[in-house]
């Protein structure tokens, strides 16, 4: 690979990876919480979050999870945390947020990917 190649493929990487810090050093507020609507990006399971300023309306389909209507959320050390009446159902930390996804490390590790819009 030529070495103007090399240079632009570190310097393209160098501004996604400052842009990606940028985006999770901001980490999560209630003006990027409030309105959100979550959809992860997955062909084998739905999990989709709606948030308003005191309620997340949670969409989680899968066999071992039932899902009671109305959710909260609040904002712990940066990390945006989705309760329950009785547990903490989920902990999203922010990664990156682009154009049309966010990507988040959750409670349990795993690094997912949800389209994201506004209702405001």
């Amino acid at each position: 690979m030529p070495m103007n190649r090399v240079f632009l493929a570190v310097l393209f990487l160098a501004v996604s990876c400052a842009a990606s810090m940028a985006a999770a050093q901001d980490g999560w507020t209630a003006a990027k919480v409030i309105g959100l609507q979550l959809k992860l990006i997955d062909s084998n399971r739905i999990e989709e979050y709606s948030f308003t300023r005191n309620y997340v309306i949670p969409v989680v389909s899968s066999h071992d999870i039932v899902v009671n209507p109305l959710w909260h959320w609040k904002i712990q050390h940066g990390r945006l945390q989705v309760f329950s009446e009785s547990k903490l159902e989920n902990e999203f930390t922010l990664i990156g947020m682009s154009d049309k996804t966010i990507t988040v490390r959750k409670r349990n590790g795993i690094t997912a990917q949800f389209r994201y819009s506004y209702r405001r």
